[in-house]
């Protein structure tokens, strides 16, 4: 009996050692954290939805269950279905679509595998019914703290009723949104720092604007970290007798009213135009006649929501007379270049601000000289944009002249004329 008892002890001893070198998961294997990526679509990216149907395939087996609120569509369809076959997420649109109009599909990280993984971040794919749009909204990414240039940055294009229409990342000092649709838009852009998948505004860089998109433009993102200071008049002066130029402690989003008033009679001077760029608010006005003025400005506001109900400052007036001529600081494209468009945006800079009644401009084929309808973007500034009314020809050069003079009657030195050349490769 106690040789049997011994035998089985020692059979025992031999099984517990010959488990210690071969220990596994209690899963049977490494625990599976790989994230699910899209591999491709059906139609592919930019293709039209002919069928009513679009599939999405993924590198990995879907959760059903995140799937609800884990899919947008822009712009919104109510009747539609959506579901999994095991990696590929299925969309059926049972109503009609909108004709030549983009649809945005956005995944967000909600979805996940059947593991529980995560989708990386959120992707937008592009879809077309009819034509497919092409505007561009882009731009340079700016940082109040120079240690966020180097983190992703969440970029959210809303609807003018804030429905989701992309979500994507942006790295590095620019970001373009391309194939968009002619609509009014809200841009916001944030740093996650944190990971959550939302905007904390006590730690967290924050952008946000508005835009009407009616053909390709730049607008520039300049990330911040909220704050409750006010904007305050750094200094007001008279830069000649009819301009009065007064700087902010911070560009401002707008203002409710400004006026001049005399000092040593209490009348008002007359404000014939008023132009506000950044932090500078240049007031073009009637003739300067007495010594001393008080400019008043109520509700300057900054692009954080912080509002000044009234700000005042005293300055004296000027004799000097404006007698120097506004010159074209830039244009854009610059001249005799060419455009890769036929649906041009020009740009003219001046170096002073140019009232509306005293800028002519014609827009003609250099050929044909025909004249060519055009809208004009800017009142009462220093910047304007001429936009045509149609496509342009390709491979054709065109002329924009332009004419000018200043709140005084100084002009433009003889007619600026931008020579550029539609040249639209990709037809």
């Amino acid at each position: 009996m106690k040789k049997v008892f011994e035998l089985a002890l020692l059979l025992a001893l031999l099984l517990t050692l010959a488990s210690c070198g071969s220990k596994k998961s209690p899963t049977g294997g490494p625990e599976d954290l790989d994230r699910p990526a899209i591999l491709s679509s059906l139609p592919a990216q930019f293709g039209q939805i002919t069928n009513g149907r679009i599939e999405i395939n993924f590198s990995k087996p879907l959760d059903k269950s995140s799937v609800t609120q884990a899919v947008y569509i822009y712009p919104p369809v109510r009747n539609k279905k959506i579901s999994v076959d095991k990696s590929t997420l299925l969309i059926r649109f049972n109503e009609g679509l909108l004709p030549d109009t983009n649809y945005y599909v956005t995944v967000s990280t909600r979805l996940k595998d059947i593991r529980g993984n995560a989708l990386a971040e959120n992707q937008t794919l592009v879809f077309a019914r009819g034509r497919l749009n092409q505007l561009q909204l882009s731009g340079t990414v700016s940082f109040e703290e120079e240690e966020d240039a180097s983190l992703p940055v969440q970029l959210r294009l809303l609807s003018a009723d804030s429905l989701n229409v992309i979500s994507t990342v942006s790295r590095g000092a620019s970001y373009s949104l391309e194939t968009l649709n002619p609509a009014s838009y809200l841009l916001r852009a944030y740093i996650d720092k944190d990971r959550n998948n939302r905007h904390d505004p006590d730690r967290e860089p924050f952008f946000s604007a508005s835009v009407n998109l009616r053909h390709s433009q730049n607008l520039d993102i300049a990330l911040a970290y909220s704050d409750s200071t006010r904007p305050v008049m750094k200094l007001a002066q008279a830069r000649h007798q009819r301009e009065v130029e007064i700087l902010f402690s911070e560009p401002l989003a707008g203002y409710d009213s400004v006026k001049l008033q005399h000092l040593d009679t209490g009348g008002d001077l007359p404000i014939l135009i008023t132009s506000l760029a950044g932090d500078k608010l240049t007031l073009l006005t009637e003739v300067q006649e007495a010594q001393e003025y008080r400019v008043e400005v109520r509700g300057a506001r900054d692009a954080r929501g912080n509002v000044t109900p009234v700000d005042r400052a005293d300055f004296r007036s000027s004799k000097i007379v404006d007698t120097t001529a506004p010159t074209v600081l830039s244009s854009s494209p610059r001249n005799g270049t060419s455009m890769n468009t036929l649906e041009p945006t020009l740009v003219i800079r001046f170096s002073e601000t140019i009232p509306a009644s005293a800028l002519k401009a014609t827009l003609k084929a250099a050929e044909s000289n025909a004249e060519i309808d055009f809208t004009l973007g800017g009142t009462n500034t220093d910047t304007y944009t001429f936009k045509p009314t149609r496509p342009l020809q390709n491979y054709r050069s065109y002329v924009l002249t332009v004419t000018a003079a200043d709140i005084s009657g100084n002009k433009l030195a003889g007619e600026y004329k931008l020579n550029f050349l539609p040249l639209l490769r990709n037809r």
